[in-house]
């Protein structure tokens, strides 16, 4: 148990930069521009 924590240890920051790296690729798909500008209209639609 204890290796596997310390693996996790040094390779966190290669580990937390792939997750960085898919949120960026999911965000700027090219079909996804619809979905995300429906996401942001939620709280102005909210208003009405």
């Amino acid at each position: 148990m204890m290796d596997i924590v310390l693996w996790l240890q040094h390779h966190s920051v290669i580990l937390m930069g792939l997750v960085f790296m898919g949120i960026l690729a999911t965000t700027f798909w090219p079909g996804s521009k619809a979905t995300f500008d429906k996401a942001a209209h939620i709280p102005l639609d909210d208003d009405r």
